[in-house]
């Protein structure tokens, strides 16, 4: 059983303590007594009582954050929303130091709460950002954690696709959003999930940038990279490009260079970062 991802049964002495242990440190990253019993209660429950799959977006706490000015980072308990969190003190959704300055315009596809967005906000003051999510309860968390930086950011509760799509979605365990399975079932058949009207993805970033490019677009959109890589003419105008990538680990760099970047892969434990940055 993973630590990380189920539940661990109060009996289990050893697994509890470890659970625990693994969690502390998001207890450490927030300051204030108030801050620091929140989180406790949060990585409490999520070790004894384990993840919803799609927990209630109104049942949101705050806490305050080491570092950041003393903002709140609004949270749900028994969600994924701890752990991206955690993410954060990674910087896996940075971006690589040869783009050149400046960067003005900054995306995300699949901001899930808006923590990404936020942070790559105070790390580059003077740029604009778009922050895209199509999760609605992931949105609601988001519309808070961006909501200091007023017309800086522009939120949109979108899917977006390499083109105007009707597109079936589904939540997975473990997952921290909506997964593409496919277009829908023929008329008459049972869909395997939700329908979802996808937007065509340049068209989200031209309504956003205009005719300026696009300096630096991170996506996390879990298995629908893939598609949209294979059919990447919306890119063509982002400068600098980061994807977190589940599969297709051995493609993903001959994919970008098709498009004009240059690329590499950072493989990691639990998957991997494809990166481009396109060539002049």
């Amino acid at each position: 059983m993973s630590i990380y991802a189920g539940r661990v049964a109060p009996w289990d002495g050893i697994q509890f303590i470890r659970a625990l242990r693994h969690r502390a440190r998001s207890v450490r990253r927030v300051s204030g007594l108030r801050s620091k019993t929140v989180m406790s209660a949060v990585v409490a429950t999520e070790v004894l009582l384990g993840k919803q799959n799609q927990p209630a977006a109104d049942r949101v706490v705050p806490v305050r954050v080491k570092g950041m000015d003393g903002r709140l980072a609004w949270l749900r308990p028994r969600s994924t929303d701890r752990a991206a969190f955690e993410f954060l003190y990674y910087r896996h959704h940075l971006p690589p130091a040869e783009l050149s300055p400046p960067v003005e315009r900054i995306a995300v596809f699949g901001a899930n709460i808006g923590l990404l967005a936020a942070d790559l906000a105070d790390r580059y003051p003077a740029a604009r950002l778009l922050a895209v999510e199509p999760d609605p309860g992931n949105a609601v968390l988001a519309r808070h954690n961006v909501a200091h930086l007023g017309e800086r950011c522009t939120l949109r509760e979108v899917a977006v696709w390499y083109r105007d799509e009707t597109l079936t979605m589904r939540w997975e365990p473990d997952a921290w959003g909506q997964l593409v399975t496919g277009l829908p079932a023929p008329h008459g058949a049972a869909a395997a999930g939700e329908r979802l009207e996808a937007v065509d993805a340049g068209r989200v970033l031209s309504d956003f940038a205009g005719e300026a490019p696009i300096d630096y677009l991170l996506v996390s959109i879990e298995t629908a990279w893939y598609e949209m890589l294979r059919h990447g003419d919306w890119t063509k105008n982002v400068r600098c490009l980061k994807i977190e990538i589940q599969d297709h680990h051995d493609e993903a760099v001959p994919m970008l260079e098709a498009l004009g970047y240059q690329a590499r892969l950072q493989r990691l434990h639990w998957g991997a970062f494809a990166t481009g940055i396109r060539v002049a």
